[in-house]
């Protein structure tokens, strides 16, 4: 009976070490450097397909985000003003809505969301998965590219203003 519980107590210990090794080694910030703004290729909340290469040239704010997460909701406020105080000196930021088309353009209306929406109905998790998130997707997450398109950075869970403000004050 002793040798049983030596081995579940080894056993239980490899299996937290793993979880443990398995969450930091897909860690956000462990994101490949190899994300790129051109591979963003969804339709906007008017069906218009976007690409992320009409982008280039501006710093871009990527905002995976869906109208049923609470955490992405509280962030679009801060997102909507510093689109309208940056938008001048070359910021872009882009929301990914990872939910329906018409409930994605009813919140965005009644927010009053002033950047391109746009719905991954299908290729999100993917996307996001190539962006540094973690297997299976988590929201919100935001992705930072510089003027050529490169990734610089990425943040998930719920953006602050500091956040936000320590992502792209180096690439402006």
């Amino acid at each position: 009976m002793k040798k049983f519980w030596i081995v579940f107590a080894l056993g239980l210990i490899a299996l937290v070490l793993g979880s443990y090794t398995g969450l930091h080694k897909f860690r956000p910030d462990t994101a490949t450097s190899i994300a790129t703004l051109d591979q963003i290729e969804f339709p906007d909340i008017d069906k218009k397909l976007r690409r992320g290469k009409e982008w280039i040239g501006k710093v871009v704010v990527v905002n995976h985000w869906a109208t049923w997460c609470p955490p992405c909701r509280d962030e679009i406020p801060l997102l909507i003003e510093t689109q309208q105080r940056l938008g001048e000196q070359g910021l872009q930021i882009i929301g990914i809505a990872h939910d329906m088309l018409d409930a994605t353009r009813e919140y965005g209306d009644r927010l009053g969301i002033n950047y391109p929406s746009l719905v991954a109905i299908t290729g999100g998790g993917e996307l996001m998965q190539q962006q540094g998130n973690i297997p299976g997707g988590a929201l919100p997450f935001t992705v930072f590219f510089d003027r050529e398109g490169n990734f610089a950075g990425n943040k998930l869970g719920r953006l602050s203003e500091q956040d936000l403000s320590q992502a792209i004050s180096p690439l402006l």
